[in-house]
Protein backbone atom coordinates (compact mmCIF):
# COMPACT_ATOMS: atom_id res chain seq x y z
CA UNK A 1 0.00 0.00 0.00
CA UNK A 2 1.04 3.55 -0.20
CA UNK A 3 -0.52 6.41 1.31
CA UNK A 4 0.01 9.65 -0.11
CA UNK A 5 -0.74 12.27 2.27
CA UNK A 6 -2.19 15.99 2.01
CA UNK A 7 -3.41 16.27 -1.61
CA UNK A 8 -5.67 18.65 -2.97
CA UNK A 9 -8.44 17.38 -4.38
CA UNK A 10 -11.13 19.25 -6.43
CA UNK A 11 -14.44 18.96 -5.14
CA UNK A 12 -16.54 17.96 -8.32
CA UNK A 13 -13.76 14.60 -7.98
CA UNK A 14 -14.59 13.62 -4.30
CA UNK A 15 -17.31 11.73 -3.02
CA UNK A 16 -20.13 12.64 -0.72
CA UNK A 17 -19.89 13.75 1.46
CA UNK A 18 -16.01 15.19 1.05
CA UNK A 19 -17.26 17.24 -1.92
CA UNK A 20 -18.82 19.39 0.07
CA UNK A 21 -16.45 22.61 1.20
CA UNK A 22 -14.91 22.97 4.39
CA UNK A 23 -16.01 25.93 6.93
CA UNK A 24 -14.30 28.98 5.54
CA UNK A 25 -13.05 27.55 2.34
CA UNK A 26 -12.70 29.73 -0.66
CA UNK A 27 -15.58 29.57 -3.88
CA UNK A 28 -12.11 30.75 -5.67
CA UNK A 29 -10.81 27.29 -3.99
CA UNK A 30 -13.07 24.43 -4.30
CA UNK A 31 -10.68 21.89 -3.04
CA UNK A 32 -10.40 19.81 0.16
CA UNK A 33 -7.12 18.59 1.34
CA UNK A 34 -7.33 15.16 1.99
CA UNK A 35 -4.90 11.45 2.01
CA UNK A 36 -5.47 8.90 -0.11
CA UNK A 37 -4.35 5.13 0.31
CA UNK A 38 -3.59 3.16 -2.67
CA UNK A 39 -3.42 -0.71 -2.68
CA UNK A 40 -2.38 -1.79 -6.28
CA UNK A 41 -4.51 -0.44 -8.54
CA UNK A 42 -7.17 1.13 -7.12
CA UNK A 43 -7.73 3.86 -4.06
CA UNK A 44 -9.12 2.09 -1.35
CA UNK A 45 -9.86 5.14 0.75
CA UNK A 46 -9.86 8.93 0.77
CA UNK A 47 -10.20 10.94 4.29
CA UNK A 48 -9.62 14.66 5.47
CA UNK A 49 -5.94 15.00 6.61
CA UNK A 50 -5.00 14.67 9.59
CA UNK A 51 -1.83 15.59 11.87
CA UNK A 52 1.28 13.73 10.77
CA UNK A 53 1.54 10.53 12.21
CA UNK A 54 -1.95 10.29 13.52
CA UNK A 55 -3.59 6.91 12.72
CA UNK A 56 -1.85 3.83 11.28
CA UNK A 57 -0.08 4.38 8.28
CA UNK A 58 1.31 1.83 5.80
CA UNK A 59 5.50 1.12 5.21
CA UNK A 60 5.31 3.74 1.90
CA UNK A 61 3.95 6.90 2.51
CA UNK A 62 4.31 10.51 0.27
CA UNK A 63 3.52 13.67 1.46
CA UNK A 64 2.56 15.73 -1.46
CA UNK A 65 2.63 18.60 0.55
CA UNK A 66 -0.81 20.17 -0.31
CA UNK A 67 -0.55 19.79 -4.35
CA UNK A 68 -3.39 19.75 -6.50
CA UNK A 69 -4.11 16.56 -7.48
CA UNK A 70 -6.36 15.84 -10.19
CA UNK A 71 -7.99 11.98 -10.91
CA UNK A 72 -6.55 10.43 -14.44
CA UNK A 73 -8.44 13.19 -16.91
CA UNK A 74 -10.99 11.42 -19.96
CA UNK A 75 -11.44 12.66 -23.28
CA UNK A 76 -14.64 12.09 -24.54
CA UNK A 77 -14.52 13.03 -28.18
CA UNK A 78 -11.85 13.18 -30.52
CA UNK A 79 -10.98 11.62 -33.82
CA UNK A 80 -7.67 9.31 -33.85
CA UNK A 81 -8.63 8.59 -37.62
CA UNK A 82 -8.15 12.11 -38.59
CA UNK A 83 -4.85 13.63 -36.11
CA UNK A 84 -1.51 14.20 -37.62
CA UNK A 85 -2.66 14.44 -40.86
CA UNK A 86 -1.84 18.42 -40.96
CA UNK A 87 1.46 18.11 -43.16
CA UNK A 88 0.49 16.32 -46.01
CA UNK A 89 -3.77 17.74 -45.95
CA UNK A 90 -3.84 21.35 -44.05
CA UNK A 91 -6.77 23.07 -43.81
CA UNK A 92 -5.62 26.55 -44.61
CA UNK A 93 -8.65 28.57 -45.27
CA UNK A 94 -10.73 25.97 -42.81
CA UNK A 95 -14.33 26.42 -42.38
CA UNK A 96 -16.22 23.18 -41.40
CA UNK A 97 -17.42 22.14 -45.23
CA UNK A 98 -13.65 23.02 -46.64
CA UNK A 99 -11.76 21.00 -43.94
CA UNK A 100 -14.38 18.29 -44.06
CA UNK A 101 -13.86 18.42 -47.93
CA UNK A 102 -9.76 18.25 -47.41
CA UNK A 103 -10.18 15.17 -45.05
CA UNK A 104 -12.27 13.44 -47.32
CA UNK A 105 -9.32 13.74 -49.96
CA UNK A 106 -7.05 12.83 -47.71
CA UNK A 107 -8.91 9.73 -46.32
CA UNK A 108 -7.70 7.63 -49.27
CA UNK A 109 -4.49 6.92 -47.45
CA UNK A 110 -5.80 6.14 -44.45
CA UNK A 111 -4.85 2.37 -44.12
CA UNK A 112 -4.80 0.29 -41.18
CA UNK A 113 -0.83 0.86 -40.92
CA UNK A 114 -1.04 4.89 -41.36
CA UNK A 115 -3.97 5.24 -38.83
CA UNK A 116 -2.28 2.79 -36.22
CA UNK A 117 0.95 5.04 -36.86
CA UNK A 118 -0.71 8.18 -36.01
CA UNK A 119 -3.28 7.07 -33.25
CA UNK A 120 -0.33 5.47 -31.41
CA UNK A 121 1.40 9.16 -31.27
CA UNK A 122 -1.71 10.03 -29.92
CA UNK A 123 -2.37 7.62 -27.30
CA UNK A 124 1.44 7.83 -25.95
CA UNK A 125 0.65 11.57 -26.15
CA UNK A 126 -2.12 11.15 -23.80
CA UNK A 127 -0.79 8.49 -21.28
CA UNK A 128 1.88 11.31 -21.03
CA UNK A 129 -0.10 14.21 -20.06
CA UNK A 130 -2.49 12.31 -17.64
CA UNK A 131 -5.23 10.95 -19.27
CA UNK A 132 -7.17 7.75 -18.45
CA UNK A 133 -9.83 7.12 -21.16
CA UNK A 134 -10.51 8.48 -24.68
CA UNK A 135 -13.62 7.78 -26.87
CA UNK A 136 -12.60 8.10 -30.65
CA UNK A 137 -14.94 8.79 -33.13
CA UNK A 138 -14.04 6.79 -36.32
CA UNK A 139 -15.13 7.68 -40.20
CA UNK A 140 -17.28 4.79 -41.90
CA UNK A 141 -18.12 4.83 -45.29
CA UNK A 142 -18.37 3.27 -48.47
CA UNK A 143 -14.37 3.37 -48.80
CA UNK A 144 -13.07 4.21 -45.33
CA UNK A 145 -13.40 2.75 -41.92
CA UNK A 146 -11.97 -0.89 -42.57
CA UNK A 147 -8.61 0.19 -41.48
CA UNK A 148 -9.30 2.76 -38.94
CA UNK A 149 -11.44 0.08 -37.09
CA UNK A 150 -8.73 -2.22 -37.52
CA UNK A 151 -5.94 -0.34 -35.79
CA UNK A 152 -8.15 1.44 -33.75
CA UNK A 153 -9.18 -2.18 -32.29
CA UNK A 154 -6.08 -2.85 -31.73
CA UNK A 155 -4.57 -0.05 -29.94
CA UNK A 156 -7.37 -0.79 -27.41
CA UNK A 157 -6.23 -4.11 -26.69
CA UNK A 158 -2.40 -2.82 -26.15
CA UNK A 159 -3.69 -0.03 -24.37
CA UNK A 160 -6.42 -1.59 -21.63
CA UNK A 161 -4.83 -1.08 -18.32
CA UNK A 162 -3.26 2.26 -19.15
CA UNK A 163 -5.79 4.21 -21.39
CA UNK A 164 -9.32 3.01 -21.81
CA UNK A 165 -9.86 3.16 -25.85
CA UNK A 166 -13.55 3.26 -26.87
CA UNK A 167 -14.89 4.11 -30.00
CA UNK A 168 -17.68 5.36 -31.90
CA UNK A 169 -19.02 4.63 -35.39
CA UNK A 170 -19.16 8.07 -37.48
CA UNK A 171 -21.22 8.25 -40.54
CA UNK A 172 -22.95 11.07 -42.15
CA UNK A 173 -26.80 9.98 -42.93
CA UNK A 174 -26.51 10.57 -46.25
CA UNK A 175 -24.23 7.77 -46.73
CA UNK A 176 -26.29 5.46 -44.28
CA UNK A 177 -29.54 6.29 -46.13
CA UNK A 178 -27.69 6.30 -49.55
CA UNK A 179 -26.96 2.33 -49.36
CA UNK A 180 -24.55 2.24 -46.81
CA UNK A 181 -26.34 1.33 -44.06
CA UNK A 182 -25.51 -2.57 -43.94
CA UNK A 183 -21.61 -2.00 -44.00
CA UNK A 184 -21.55 0.70 -41.34
CA UNK A 185 -24.07 -1.90 -39.04
CA UNK A 186 -21.83 -4.67 -39.91
CA UNK A 187 -18.36 -3.49 -38.99
CA UNK A 188 -19.84 -1.43 -35.76
CA UNK A 189 -20.46 -5.15 -34.70
CA UNK A 190 -17.45 -6.72 -35.82
CA UNK A 191 -15.34 -4.07 -34.12
CA UNK A 192 -17.71 -3.61 -31.01
CA UNK A 193 -18.11 -0.12 -31.28
CA UNK A 194 -19.23 1.30 -27.92
CA UNK A 195 -21.62 3.77 -29.50
CA UNK A 196 -23.52 4.67 -33.07
CA UNK A 197 -22.33 8.09 -33.97
CA UNK A 198 -23.52 10.42 -37.17
CA UNK A 199 -23.84 13.42 -38.37
CA UNK A 200 -27.50 14.24 -38.87
CA UNK A 201 -28.43 17.22 -40.90
CA UNK A 202 -31.41 19.09 -40.65
CA UNK A 203 -34.12 17.82 -43.44
CA UNK A 204 -37.61 17.54 -43.64
CA UNK A 205 -37.18 13.66 -43.31
CA UNK A 206 -34.78 13.70 -40.23
CA UNK A 207 -37.50 12.30 -37.74
CA UNK A 208 -37.96 9.10 -39.67
CA UNK A 209 -34.03 8.97 -39.82
CA UNK A 210 -33.07 9.18 -35.90
CA UNK A 211 -36.00 6.71 -35.87
CA UNK A 212 -33.90 4.40 -38.02
CA UNK A 213 -30.67 5.33 -36.70
CA UNK A 214 -31.70 4.81 -33.20
CA UNK A 215 -33.30 1.19 -34.59
CA UNK A 216 -30.02 0.10 -35.81
CA UNK A 217 -28.63 1.05 -32.48
CA UNK A 218 -30.53 -1.05 -30.70
CA UNK A 219 -29.81 -4.08 -32.73
CA UNK A 220 -26.44 -3.35 -31.88
CA UNK A 221 -27.30 -3.07 -28.07
CA UNK A 222 -25.33 0.31 -27.81
CA UNK A 223 -26.09 3.89 -27.53
CA UNK A 224 -25.62 7.04 -29.29
CA UNK A 225 -22.91 9.69 -29.77
CA UNK A 226 -23.77 11.98 -32.64
CA UNK A 227 -22.10 15.30 -33.47
CA UNK A 228 -25.01 17.86 -34.06
CA UNK A 229 -25.92 21.09 -35.05
CA UNK A 230 -22.30 22.70 -36.35
CA UNK A 231 -23.17 25.73 -37.82
CA UNK A 232 -25.03 29.08 -36.35
CA UNK A 233 -28.03 27.95 -38.38
CA UNK A 234 -30.64 29.42 -36.34
CA UNK A 235 -32.78 26.17 -37.93
CA UNK A 236 -30.46 23.85 -37.22
CA UNK A 237 -32.49 21.51 -34.74
CA UNK A 238 -30.97 18.29 -34.65
CA UNK A 239 -30.30 18.05 -31.15
CA UNK A 240 -34.14 19.01 -30.33
CA UNK A 241 -35.08 16.55 -33.02
CA UNK A 242 -33.28 14.17 -31.06
CA UNK A 243 -34.82 14.61 -27.64
CA UNK A 244 -37.99 13.95 -29.48
CA UNK A 245 -37.13 10.63 -31.29
CA UNK A 246 -35.71 9.07 -27.87
CA UNK A 247 -38.67 10.11 -25.88
CA UNK A 248 -40.94 8.44 -29.09
CA UNK A 249 -38.79 5.73 -29.49
CA UNK A 250 -38.48 5.00 -25.66
CA UNK A 251 -34.51 4.10 -26.93
CA UNK A 252 -33.36 2.44 -23.89
CA UNK A 253 -29.27 3.15 -24.48
CA UNK A 254 -27.40 6.38 -23.14
CA UNK A 255 -27.26 9.12 -25.55
CA UNK A 256 -24.84 11.62 -26.32
CA UNK A 257 -24.37 14.94 -28.48
CA UNK A 258 -21.50 16.64 -29.25
CA UNK A 259 -20.92 20.57 -30.23
CA UNK A 260 -24.86 21.69 -30.14
CA UNK A 261 -23.43 24.83 -31.24
CA UNK A 262 -26.36 26.46 -32.94
CA UNK A 263 -28.92 26.30 -29.95
CA UNK A 264 -26.56 29.84 -28.70
CA UNK A 265 -27.99 31.56 -31.59
CA UNK A 266 -31.98 30.94 -31.24
CA UNK A 267 -34.42 32.28 -29.28
CA UNK A 268 -33.83 31.97 -24.91
CA UNK A 269 -37.35 30.79 -25.32
CA UNK A 270 -36.82 27.90 -27.84
CA UNK A 271 -32.97 27.00 -26.16
CA UNK A 272 -34.89 26.78 -22.48
CA UNK A 273 -38.17 24.18 -24.41
CA UNK A 274 -34.96 22.45 -26.40
CA UNK A 275 -32.85 21.83 -23.01
CA UNK A 276 -35.82 20.28 -21.15
CA UNK A 277 -36.23 18.11 -23.62
CA UNK A 278 -32.79 16.93 -23.34
CA UNK A 279 -32.86 16.81 -19.78
CA UNK A 280 -36.32 14.71 -20.37
CA UNK A 281 -34.61 12.33 -22.76
CA UNK A 282 -31.74 11.74 -20.09
CA UNK A 283 -29.41 12.99 -23.20
CA UNK A 284 -25.84 14.05 -22.22
CA UNK A 285 -24.10 16.77 -23.91
CA UNK A 286 -21.07 17.38 -25.11
CA UNK A 287 -19.03 20.67 -26.03
CA UNK A 288 -15.96 21.19 -28.50
CA UNK A 289 -14.69 24.52 -26.84
CA UNK A 290 -11.49 24.74 -28.98
CA UNK A 291 -12.36 23.24 -31.91
CA UNK A 292 -15.48 25.02 -32.42
CA UNK A 293 -14.00 28.21 -31.69
CA UNK A 294 -11.70 27.68 -34.40
CA UNK A 295 -13.63 27.11 -36.80
CA UNK A 296 -16.96 28.43 -36.18
CA UNK A 297 -17.87 32.16 -37.22
CA UNK A 298 -15.47 32.48 -39.76
CA UNK A 299 -16.03 35.42 -42.61
CA UNK A 300 -14.13 36.91 -45.39
CA UNK A 301 -14.61 40.02 -47.45
CA UNK A 302 -15.99 39.04 -51.72
CA UNK A 303 -12.93 37.50 -53.33
CA UNK A 304 -10.75 39.52 -55.94
CA UNK A 305 -10.82 39.02 -59.27
CA UNK A 306 -8.75 35.77 -59.97
CA UNK A 307 -8.34 34.99 -55.94
CA UNK A 308 -10.07 31.84 -54.69
CA UNK A 309 -10.66 33.67 -51.12
CA UNK A 310 -11.60 37.13 -50.06
CA UNK A 311 -9.74 39.11 -47.02
CA UNK A 312 -10.07 37.32 -43.50
CA UNK A 313 -12.80 39.07 -41.25
CA UNK A 314 -12.69 39.40 -37.22
CA UNK A 315 -15.28 36.56 -35.90
CA UNK A 316 -18.53 38.06 -34.69
CA UNK A 317 -19.72 34.57 -33.15
CA UNK A 318 -17.63 31.67 -31.83
CA UNK A 319 -19.79 28.46 -31.82
CA UNK A 320 -20.27 27.65 -27.93
CA UNK A 321 -22.79 25.78 -26.82
CA UNK A 322 -25.04 26.65 -23.90
CA UNK A 323 -22.84 25.13 -20.83
CA UNK A 324 -23.93 26.71 -17.99
CA UNK A 325 -27.62 26.05 -18.92
CA UNK A 326 -27.50 22.83 -19.43
CA UNK A 327 -25.92 22.38 -16.38
CA UNK A 328 -28.39 24.49 -14.54
CA UNK A 329 -30.91 22.35 -16.10
CA UNK A 330 -29.22 19.07 -14.47
CA UNK A 331 -27.77 17.94 -17.63
CA UNK A 332 -24.81 15.68 -18.30
CA UNK A 333 -22.20 18.21 -19.18
CA UNK A 334 -18.56 17.53 -21.30
CA UNK A 335 -15.89 19.35 -22.70
CA UNK A 336 -13.93 17.63 -25.30
CA UNK A 337 -10.76 18.04 -27.16
CA UNK A 338 -11.91 16.97 -30.95
CA UNK A 339 -9.70 17.57 -33.61
CA UNK A 340 -6.04 17.34 -33.27
CA UNK A 341 -3.25 19.01 -36.35
CA UNK A 342 -5.45 18.42 -38.62
CA UNK A 343 -7.52 20.01 -41.94
CA UNK A 344 -10.15 20.89 -38.89
CA UNK A 345 -7.41 22.43 -36.46
CA UNK A 346 -4.05 22.65 -37.22
CA UNK A 347 -2.75 22.02 -33.25
CA UNK A 348 -3.58 20.41 -30.13
CA UNK A 349 -1.77 17.78 -28.36
CA UNK A 350 -4.12 15.07 -26.74
CA UNK A 351 -4.19 17.67 -22.96
CA UNK A 352 -7.13 17.85 -21.47
CA UNK A 353 -5.50 20.28 -18.92
CA UNK A 354 -5.45 22.26 -21.68
CA UNK A 355 -8.89 21.88 -22.50
CA UNK A 356 -9.86 22.43 -19.00
CA UNK A 357 -8.14 25.78 -18.63
CA UNK A 358 -9.56 26.66 -21.79
CA UNK A 359 -13.03 25.69 -21.49
CA UNK A 360 -12.79 27.91 -17.88
CA UNK A 361 -11.99 30.88 -19.94
CA UNK A 362 -13.68 30.85 -22.57
CA UNK A 363 -17.06 29.10 -21.38
CA UNK A 364 -16.36 31.67 -18.44
CA UNK A 365 -16.99 28.89 -16.08
CA UNK A 366 -14.59 30.33 -13.61
CA UNK A 367 -17.96 31.56 -11.85
CA UNK A 368 -18.73 27.85 -11.32
CA UNK A 369 -15.42 26.85 -10.30
CA UNK A 370 -16.76 23.79 -8.01
CA UNK A 371 -18.54 22.62 -11.18
CA UNK A 372 -15.79 23.18 -13.85
CA UNK A 373 -13.53 19.69 -13.71
CA UNK A 374 -16.42 17.70 -13.97
CA UNK A 375 -16.58 18.49 -17.57
CA UNK A 376 -13.18 16.60 -18.05
CA UNK A 377 -13.41 14.46 -14.86
CA UNK A 378 -17.00 12.88 -13.86
CA UNK A 379 -19.05 14.26 -16.76
CA UNK A 380 -17.53 12.48 -19.83
CA UNK A 381 -17.19 9.17 -17.14
CA UNK A 382 -20.97 9.62 -16.87
CA UNK A 383 -20.80 9.70 -20.52
CA UNK A 384 -18.68 6.88 -21.63
CA UNK A 385 -20.04 4.16 -18.82
CA UNK A 386 -16.56 4.25 -16.64
CA UNK A 387 -18.20 4.47 -12.93
CA UNK A 388 -15.65 5.42 -10.81
CA UNK A 389 -13.32 7.47 -13.30
CA UNK A 390 -12.62 10.68 -13.06
CA UNK A 391 -12.73 10.48 -9.15
CA UNK A 392 -10.73 9.96 -6.31
CA UNK A 393 -12.60 8.06 -4.41
CA UNK A 394 -12.74 4.10 -2.74
CA UNK A 395 -12.58 1.94 -5.41
CA UNK A 396 -11.72 4.62 -8.14
CA UNK A 397 -8.71 3.67 -10.18
CA UNK A 398 -5.57 5.00 -8.84
CA UNK A 399 -4.74 6.95 -11.63
CA UNK A 400 -3.68 10.99 -10.24
CA UNK A 401 -2.43 14.22 -11.47
CA UNK A 402 0.41 15.75 -9.14
CA UNK A 403 0.42 19.57 -10.24
CA UNK A 404 3.35 21.78 -8.81
CA UNK A 405 0.95 24.34 -7.83
CA UNK A 406 -1.37 24.35 -4.81
CA UNK A 407 -4.04 26.51 -6.31
CA UNK A 408 -6.59 25.72 -8.70
CA UNK A 409 -6.30 29.69 -10.11
CA UNK A 410 -2.04 28.94 -10.07
CA UNK A 411 -3.06 26.27 -12.48
CA UNK A 412 -5.52 28.43 -14.26
CA UNK A 413 -2.69 30.57 -14.55
CA UNK A 414 0.04 28.78 -15.75
CA UNK A 415 -1.75 25.12 -17.43
CA UNK A 416 2.09 24.46 -18.58
CA UNK A 417 3.20 23.92 -15.06
CA UNK A 418 4.66 20.72 -13.84
CA UNK A 419 2.83 17.72 -13.26
CA UNK A 420 3.86 14.13 -11.76
CA UNK A 421 1.39 10.95 -12.81
CA UNK A 422 0.78 8.57 -10.52
CA UNK A 423 -0.27 5.29 -11.27
CA UNK A 424 -1.04 2.46 -9.25
CA UNK A 425 1.25 2.87 -5.94
CA UNK A 426 4.11 4.11 -8.07
CA UNK A 427 4.92 7.67 -10.03
CA UNK A 428 5.69 6.86 -13.64
CA UNK A 429 7.28 8.74 -16.75
CA UNK A 430 5.28 11.71 -18.11
CA UNK A 431 7.68 12.27 -21.31
CA UNK A 432 5.38 12.44 -24.65
CA UNK A 433 7.21 11.84 -27.66
CA UNK A 434 8.82 14.11 -29.92
CA UNK A 435 7.22 15.39 -32.60
CA UNK A 436 10.62 14.68 -34.75
CA UNK A 437 9.11 11.48 -34.54
CA UNK A 438 6.81 12.29 -37.41
CA UNK A 439 9.54 13.33 -39.73
CA UNK A 440 9.56 9.92 -40.98
CA UNK A 441 5.85 9.40 -41.55
CA UNK A 442 5.48 9.20 -45.29
CA UNK A 443 3.29 12.52 -46.31
CA UNK A 444 5.48 14.23 -43.59
CA UNK A 445 7.81 17.36 -45.02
Amino acid sequence: MHLFQRARIPLACLPAPLNKPVEGSSPLEPWRECDVLVDGSRIVSVKDSGPAGAGATPARVTDLGGSLVFPGLLEVHTHLDKCYTWDRAPGIHSDFWESLGVLHADSVLWTEEDVYRRSDFALRTTWANGTRALRSHIDINRRTGVGSLAAVSRLRDEWAGRVEVQVVSLFSFTEFFGGGADNIVKLSAQHKVNAFGGFPQPNPDIARQLDNVMAAARELGIGLDLHVDESDLVGAECLRATAEAVLRNHFPYPVACGHNCSLSVQSPERARETIALVKEAGISIISLPLTNIHLQGRSRLPALPGEKFGTPKTPQWRGLTLIHEFADAGVTVACGGDNVCDAFIGWGDFDMVEVFVQSVRLAHLDTRLAFAPSVVTTGPAAIMGLPGFGQIAPGSPADMIVFGVRKLYSLLARPGTRRRLIHGEEFREASAPDFDEQASWPGKA
